[in-house]
């Protein structure tokens, strides 16, 4: 499955389990802040605006407005208000920690010092 692909499923998933009157989100605060595994390469972080979406090691965004989830052009917004900036840094960090966790490590050609981790 191609990279498009696993990024529409996880839209799907998401405009099935996070909308507006789900269990799983709040008009105000958007979807409730978590981290999950969607398979064994993916890892998907909520925030209270979008998705983001850690296929390996790359990153993608997903967009979401009212509890509809979408992609964005070429996986980037365009614009990013501050009043965003803690709900997407804390997404980025618990993602990181996430797959820090459940993956495994790269480390620089030829040596073992660790330069990220991949799922």
């Amino acid at each position: 499955m191609d990279t498009k692909e696993i990024l529409n499923e996880v839209v799907g998933y998401l405009n099935r389990n996070y909308y507006q009157d789900s269990e799983n989100y709040n008009i105000f605060d958007g979807a409730k802040p978590d981290v999950f595994l969607y398979n064994e390469h993916t890892a998907v972080a909520l925030w209270s605006c979008g998705a983001i979406v850690c296929i390996g090691s790359l990153l993608y965004f997903i967009g979401e407005d009212d509890g509809n989830w979408f992609l964005t052009h070429n996986g980037m917004q365009s614009t990013f208000s501050i009043g965003w900036s803690e709900s997407f840094r804390n997404a980025m960090q618990r993602l990181e920690e996430f797959v820090k966790e459940h993956g495994h490590p790269v480390c620089f050609t030829g040596t073992d010092r660790i330069c990220h981790y991949s799922l």
